[in-house]
């Protein structure tokens, strides 16, 4: 028998497959009125779904019923709903710019960039309202309190690239979007099994709070947060977005198409990176060439989770540093050196060493020609 909490999810998923008709497969281990409530939302003049359960609010008149399933879907704890749904973006008149979720990500706007929210004029606005159409083409119009540091402009930089990825239409309806089915449409089936098999999103959970909470600077931990999320513009993602481009190869090898797993793990000017890194920290074995698996498989150490945090800062050091010598090679022409890479990528996490502990006072130089050593340092980035 189905929780109170199972039976409201089961009961509005019975009634809103294939497009809101009832359907009575899932149906079984639902109370008669949780499914009649829905049923009759559905078919109330009084609004959609979407009006009445996620915008409106509880009135008389309203049934306990209903009263419940809308404290379900609203309540901050999580559940079901709010892992699982994110709003497809229309004409932005219903969503909260910075407090819901609507990149298709697990978090808001606010939780990815808390720097940039802080200092925002409009943190409870809508996307309608942050921006203006011109000629059919969208431009946004953010107003922020003060000017941006310095230190803020990379992170702004890739705000905006993220933002910009989700086109705002003027005549579109936003809409709400089941992610646990690939037509976005909710269904009992699919909510059945969350709640009878266990899910990969806790593990995924897991890698991506170990990413905020290394001691890396911001903009670098937005980075790696996308590379988990295949959100580089790399060749292959920029295809997919139907954007025409000459070359799809590795700018690096020429060898293969370009995408996250190659240039960063498996490319033949990359991946001997990655060798003498497993060499410094005394192991050995494979490293899969997808992004989560092969930060988990790095970090924890083949199976020793020790200086977890140390490594984790080695990681998103080199992935960053190599993204940076492919970025130069691609819009400035400069050779990509792998040597250099490794440089870069060493003086950075040297540098955060540095920044964040008052008692790190090793000099650049001694401290690369021990970098093994280094790495148990148990002050670092721990």
């Amino acid at each position: 028998m189905f929780s109170m909490q199972q039976q409201w999810v089961l009961a509005i998923g019975s009634v809103f497959d294939e497009g809101g008709e009832p359907n009575a497969e899932g149906i079984t281990g639902c109370s008669v009125g949780a499914v009649l409530e829905v049923m009759r939302l559905s078919r109330s003049s009084r609004g959609s779904f979407d009006d009445e359960f996620q915008l409106g609010s509880n009135k008389r008149g309203h049934s306990h019923w209903w009263r419940d399933i809308r404290k379900l879907y609203h309540q901050s704890d999580p559940n079901i709903f709010n892992q699982h749904l994110t709003w497809k973006v229309g004409s932005g008149e219903r969503i909260k710019f910075w407090t819901d979720k609507w990149l298709g990500t697990d978090c808001t706007l606010e939780q990815k960039y808390n720097q940039l929210f802080r200092i925002s004029r409009q943190q409870s606005s809508l996307i309608s309202s942050m921006g203006n159409f011109n000629n059919d083409s969208w431009e946004w119009d953010l107003r922020w309190r003060r000017n941006l540091f310095d230190h803020e402009n990379d992170i702004a930089v890739q705000f905006m690239e993220e933002i910009s990825f989700i086109p705002i239409e003027r005549h579109s309806k936003d809409s709400m979007v089941w992610l646990a089915e690939p037509h976005g449409h909710y269904t009992t089936k699919s909510a059945y099994k969350f709640y009878t098999k266990p899910s990969t999103s806790n593990s995924d959970g897991k890698i991506y709070s170990i990413i905020w909470k290394l001691k890396i600077p911001p903009r670098v931990a937005v980075f790696c947060w996308r590379l988990l999320k295949n959100r580089l513009p790399t060749k292959d993602n920029l295809l997919r977005r139907n954007i025409t481009i000459q070359d799809q190869n590795c700018p690096l090898c020429g060898n293969a198409q370009e995408d996250v797993g190659h240039l960063l793990f498996n490319c033949n000017l990359t991946k001997g990176l990655w060798w003498e890194s497993m060499r410094w920290i005394r192991v050995v074995g494979p490293l899969p060439s997808h992004p989560k698996c092969h930060f988990t498989q790095f970090c924890e150490g083949f199976g020793n989770p020790v200086y977890q945090d140390i490594r984790g800062g080695w990681w998103s050091a080199l992935t960053s540093s190599i993204w940076h010598h492919r970025n130069n090679l691609i819009f400035q022409g400069r050779p990509f050196d792998p040597y250099k890479v490794m440089d870069h990528a060493i003086y950075l996490v040297w540098s955060w060493f540095k920044a964040k502990d008052k008692d790190f006072n090793i000099s650049l130089n001694h401290w690369s020609s021990n970098i093994s050593n280094s790495f148990g340092y148990s002050a670092g980035l721990s």
